[in-house]
C-alpha cells in the first residue's frame, strides 16, 4: 500500500507500506495501490494506555470485538484495555479473553488496581481492594502495566519484584515524596492520571508528583478539560515535557453515549453534559473523551500540534517499548489521516485500510 499526498512535517510525501510496516517515506513518485491523503495531515495512530471502555462496552465485559472497532473508528489504533478494581475471577476472565479482532490493536492490559489505597480509591469499589500478591499477579497473563499504591502493605516489595516484567505506575495512592522516590528506585516508571487520586504537589511536601519530576519518569494525564485544569495541565507539560507526558482518555463504558444512568466497575454512574460522575457522591468517575479529543484539547490549551500528537503516539509507544507511534521506516504502519478540523478521514492499521 502507498499513502500518497500525505502532509508530514509540513511537506507533502508518500508513505510506502510493505507487510504492515513503513518501508519508505519519499517525495518521489511511487506506483502501486494507493490511498490518496489529498494533502491532509497524516499522523501515527493514537495509543491509549489507560482506557476502560466506550460506547456501552467495558474491559470488564471481556468482549473485545466491539471495543477494537470502536477505538479504531475514533483514531485510537492501539490500546491497553484497563481493568477496574474487581475480584480475581473477573480479572482472570478479562486476561483470558480473545483480543485479536479487526480494529485497534490490544497491546496487553493495564490493571488499575486492585492493589491501591482505599483513601484514594476514586471510582473503584473499595470492597475489591487487596494487598499486593506477586503469586496472584503472575497468574494474570499479558499485563503490560499495573497501577499500584506503593505505601500499602507489600507495595514496595511487589513493585521491586514485578517491575522487570510490566510497567509499574504509581496511582490511587496516599504515598509521600520519600515513599514515591523509593518506589521509583525499585522500578516504578510512571504516574497514573497525574493530579487525580493522589496527594497534591506542595512546596514542602512534593509527594509523588515531585518525586516523578525529580526522577524523570513518565506521567499519564487526562486532558479532557475537566479532570485537570488548563493551568495544571500546562504545568505538567512544562515539568515532564512531551517526551515523558502521556495523554490518556481514561474513558469508561458510557463515553460517547447520551446523558443518562449507567454502570461502570460495578458502581452506578450518571452522564450529564459530557461529564461522568458517581451516582452516589458525585465524584468524577472517568471521562467521556476519546484520545483524539484529548489531543485536540491539548492543542486548544496552547500545546504545539506536534507535541500534542507525540504525547498520544510516540511517548506512550516508548513507555511500552513498542515500535509504533512514529512515521519512520521500520515502524508499524498504524496511521490516521486527518481532515483540516482534526477529525478522522481515514484509518490504516497494520498497513490495511480500516473501514
Amino acid at each position: 500500500m502507498i499513502i500518497k499526498n500525505a502532509l508530514i512535517g509540513g511537506k507533502i510525501k508518500n508513505i510506502v507500506i510493505e507487510n504492515g510496516v513503513i518501508a519508505d517515506i519519499t517525495e518521489n513518485d511511487v506506483s502501486g495501490d494507493c490511498v490518496d491523503a489529498e494533502g491532509c495531515r497524516v499522523i501515527p495512530g493514537l495509543i491509549d494506555v489507560h482506557t476502560h471502555g466506550m460506547m456501552g462496552y467495558d474491559t470488564m465485559d471481556a468482549d473485545f470485538e466491539p471495543l477494537c472497532e470502536a477505538y479504531a473508528k475514533c483514531g485510537t489504533t492501539s490500546f491497553l484495555p484497563t481493568t477496574m478494581t474487581m475480584g480475581y475471577d473477573a480479572l482472570i476472565g478479562v486476561v483470558n479473553a480473545k483480543t485479536d479482532f479487526p480494529g485497534a490493536n490490544v497491546l496487553g492490559f493495564h490493571f488499575e488496581g486492585p492493589y491501591i489505597s482505599p483513601k484514594y480509591k476514586g471510582a473503584q469499589d473499595e470492597n475489591n481492594i487487596r494487598i499486593p500478591d506477586v503469586a496472584e499477579f503472575r497468574r494474570f497473563k499479558n499485563v503490560k502495566m499495573i497501577t499500584v499504591a506503593p505505601e500499602i502493605e507489600n507495595g514496595l516489595s511487589f513493585i521491586k519484584q514485578v517491575s522487570a516484567e510490566t510497567v509499574v505506575s504509581i496511582g490511587h495512592t496516599d504515598c509521600d515524596y520519600r515513599t514515591a522516590i523509593t518506589a521509583i528506585e525499585n522500578g516504578a516508571s510512571c504516574l497514573t492520571h497525574t493530579f487525580n487520586a493522589m496527594p497534591p504537589m506542595l512546596h514542602r511536601a512534593p509527594g509523588p508528583i515531585g518525586a516523578a519530576v525529580e526522577k524523570n519518569i513518565y506521567a499519564q494525564i487526562i486532558c479532557d478539560g475537566l479532570h485537570v485544569h488548563k493551568a495544571a495541565f500546562l504545568a505538567a507539560y512544562r515539568m515532564f515535557g512531551a517526551d515523558r507526558l502521556c495523554l490518556i482518555s481514561d474513558s469508561i463504558r458510557p463515553a460517547k453515549l447520551p446523558d443518562g444512568e449507567y454502570e461502570s466497575g460495578g458502581l452506578p454512574v450518571v452522564v450529564k453534559d459530557n461529564e461522568i460522575r458517581l451516582k452516589n457522591g458525585g465524584n468524577l468517575a472517568g471521562s467521556c473523551a476519546c484520545l483524539l479529543d484529548c489531543v485536540k484539547k491539548a492543542i486548544e490549551f496552547g500545546i504545539p500540534e506536534n507535541d500534542a500528537v507525540k504525547m498520544a503516539t510516540e511517548t506512550p509507544a516508548n513507555l511500552l517499548g513498542v515500535k509504533k507511534g512514529s512515521i519512520q521506516r521500520g515502524y508499524d504502519a498504524d496511521l490516521i489521516i486527518l481532515d483540516p478540523d482534526f477529525s478522522v478521514k481515514n484509518i490504516i492499521i497494520g498497513g490495511q485500510l480500516f473501514e
